[in-house]
């Protein structure tokens, strides 16, 4: 018995694993046909499956129900900011309103128990981005007016602060737990056990690019064929 998605994971990493074989084979063979004379005029084979149908029978043992994160108290999370605000303020040398601080707290928080009073599943990136536009709303409201540098030091900061303490507790995913063995499934076997799951994956391939960076450094990047 296995997981539904790590039998699907499985299927498509062996497809890759099986392209990486092939063209690996296919390189090999290139050199062959570039030392051979008789041979270094034609093409080099190379095989692919733009595209491949699976069908599986299976047995569904199980369903597993997720259930969704949960986000740390708002409270302490607005306290892990407001500490990784001041430090950052200390850093770069950047004098605020000293009743900044309290505001911003006040705003983190009240943002904060809207995001979890409306139940929907709790990432990281959800308190993030409620941390970040309160610390700009909070701008707002108390007319503070900051350079770009400034502004991105510290909402970077920030990010990085609440990143860690923002979940109390992780979000479990639903699964499905399903039975391949041949044995199994056609030992119970019918029309109303039996599920058949047919799978069509089709073959993309990416290549890496390469850029230079106005440090003059090398920036490589995967893009689609």
């Amino acid at each position: 018995m296995a997981d539904l998605g790590d039998l699907l994971g499985s299927l498509m990493s062996g497809v890759i694993r099986a392209r990486r074989m092939a063209d690996e084979q296919t390189a090999a063979l290139a050199e062959y046909y570039k030392t051979n004379p008789l041979l270094e005029g034609l093409s080099v084979p190379r095989i692919r499956i733009p595209e491949l149908t699976i069908e599986i029978p299976m047995l569904i043992e199980n369903n597993m129900e997720g259930q969704n994160g949960e986000m740390e108290d708002p409270a302490k999370i607005a306290e892990v900011a407001g500490a990784q605000l001041r430090t950052t303020l200390s850093r770069h040398n950047i004098k605020i309103n000293p009743a900044f601080h309290q505001a911003f707290l006040n705003e983190v928080k009240t943002r904060l128990e809207l995001v979890k009073q409306t139940k929907v599943p709790i990432m990281k990136e959800t308190v993030a981005r409620g941390v970040q536009d309160a610390f700009a709303a909070t701008m707002t409201k108390m007319k503070t007016s900051l350079n770009a540098t400034h502004k991105e030091a510290i909402s970077t900061a920030l990010r990085t602060g609440v990143s860690n303490v923002s979940i109390a507790k992780e979000p479990v995913a639903s699964s499905i737990d399903a039975n391949i063995r041949t044995a199994d499934v056609k030992e119970q076997a019918s029309n109303t056990t039996v599920v058949r799951l047919k799978i069509t994956l089709k073959e993309e391939g990416l290549e890496w690019a390469v850029q230079a960076n106005e440090s003059g450094g090398i920036v490589r990047t995967l893009q689609p064929e």
